[in-house]
């Protein structure tokens, strides 16, 4: 019983040292390049390895060279098994502010291997709060939209996109 225990014991601290030591910053600086490939770009922002989790701060994202969102701060937590990202104060540009509201207070974004095929969001703002699955084997994304009421009375066009449940929500459902 003893040896069982040193085992798991000794295979927990391999895995923390692993996790520890993992060079974040040198993978989200390869995502960063392979996110250029697409052309959307990352700037001014500043990197920290916090130990456990890399931390992202002052981020101004570029698509196809144009400004399209200030993200305040960046949570990535990497684990292997339960892999986390928690973004904080997105301000998207005013190119889309006649579409949809610009500010954006936290979006989750996580993915576990005890669900593999799902990777769950959960976001709010000015335009309520959205959660939503995105399938990767059946490459569907299902969300679930609560409007706020500016959402409902100055951005009807963007409901268009949902569909209205009889609970008040709005799902929206799209292959990709």
């Amino acid at each position: 019983m003893v040896k069982i225990v040193k085992f798991f014991a000794y295979m927990l601290f391999f895995i923390v040292a692993l996790m520890y030591l993992m060079p974040k910053e040198s993978i989200y600086f390869f995502a960063e390049k392979q996110l250029q490939k697409y052309n959307v770009v990352i700037a001014h922002e500043s990197v920290k390895d916090r130990g456990l989790s890399l931390e992202l701060q002052h981020l101004d994202i570029y698509v196809e060279s144009i400004q399209s969102a200030k993200i305040k701060k960046v949570d990535i937590s990497l684990f292997g098994i339960y892999n986390e990202i928690n973004v904080k104060n997105i301000d998207l540009s005013t190119a889309v502010a006649s579409m949809l509201p610009t500010k954006i207070e936290s979006l989750n974004i996580k993915y576990s291997l005890l669900n593999p095929l799902n990777v769950t969001l959960k976001a709010k703002g000015a335009f309520g709060t959205l959660d939503g699955v995105v399938n990767i084997k059946n490459r569907k994304i299902v969300a679930e939209l609560k409007p706020s009421s500016l959402m409902k009375r100055d951005y009807r066009s963007a409901l268009r996109n949902f569909k209205k449940q009889a609970n008040g929500e709005y799902e929206y459902v799209q292959s990709f």
